[in-house]
């Protein structure tokens, strides 16, 4: 195989992807000291929801993106079909992780078992699209037949976008502390019966991938450096680094709010009437 050292830079994403994802669990592991099933935990929920989301994604996506493009003007094309993708995406995500934790309590019984599944769930896609992508690289490098339009595709963004190798490990590590943030918020906020947290959790992630589906359902992918992409997504992550504080803050030690006390504690606003 006579690779130009250059395009050993492809191999970049992968592996920073990768990297990414092993730092984020060490890290929250050695500050929380929780066990590590609690990110395995994550990274199940994340795997069953996202199943689901791409069966309805197939089965529903061309036609409401198609009746979106009949029907609205360009700028309300991809403002709609952004918001659509942003809600299916949080419906299945976090409306998966909500429904876990009103179903086994113990998974938002403090913040650092609760961030760590959001770590988990964060984690477990960086490592799967790391895998992905160095796969696809090496075959690319390797002359596979059938590759050729990967190479297309990567003249074309490293073209445009400065560094583009950094790029991909750079929203990872958006994604990671907004799975994080979300989760948290969503987990924490369903056992101490907090309603505004799991409206956060889900607004949060809604806004997020829905600043994904606009930029594909826009049709401009491709015409454009993919850090403005990063740029417009990384306000939440920021918003995520004070979200994950004040929860670890508040609720990191399970012995000052037990689960029991938080969740018999008189009538909420997830009782309904009274």
């Amino acid at each position: 195989m006579n690779v130009n050292p250059n395009e050993l830079l492809y191999l970049i994403p992968g592996l920073g992807m990768m990297l990414v994802a092993a730092v984020a669990l060490l890290y929250w592991r050695r500050v929380s000291r929780v066990p590590i099933r609690w990110f395995w935990v994550g990274a199940g929920l994340w795997t069953v929801a996202v199943l689901l989301k791409i069966v309805c994604a197939v089965l529903t996506n061309a036609a409401v993106i198609g009746a979106m493009k009949e029907t609205l003007p360009y700028p309300l094309l991809v403002l709609g079909g952004g918001l659509y993708v942003g809600i299916q995406s949080s419906l299945f995500e976090m409306g998966f992780t909500l429904l876990a934790v009103l179903v086994w309590r113990q998974l938002g019984r403090d913040a650092g078992r609760a961030i760590a599944i959001g770590v988990g769930a964060g984690a477990f896609e960086a490592f799967l699209l790391g895998i992905v992508s160095l796969a696809a690289m090496l075959a690319m490098l390797a002359g596979v037949p059938g590759t050729e339009p990967i190479r297309d595709q990567l003249e074309g963004v490293t073209a445009l976008t400065p560094v583009a190798w950094l790029a991909a490990p750079a929203e990872r590590i958006i994604a990671i502390l907004c799975h994080a943030s979300t989760r948290a918020l969503i987990l924490l906020g369903a056992v101490r019966r907090r309603p505004m947290m799991v409206f956060w959790g889900f607004l949060i992630f809604t806004l997020l991938d829905g600043v994904a589906g606009a930029a594909h359902v826009s049709g401009k992918l491709g015409s454009f450096s993919v850090w403005w992409i990063e740029l417009a997504i990384l306000p939440f992550a920021v918003a995520s680094v004070p979200i994950l504080q004040w929860c670890y803050s508040r609720w990191r030690d399970p012995g000052e709010e037990p689960v029991e006390s938080a969740v018999d504690a008189g009538p909420t606003p997830w009782d309904g009437p009274q």
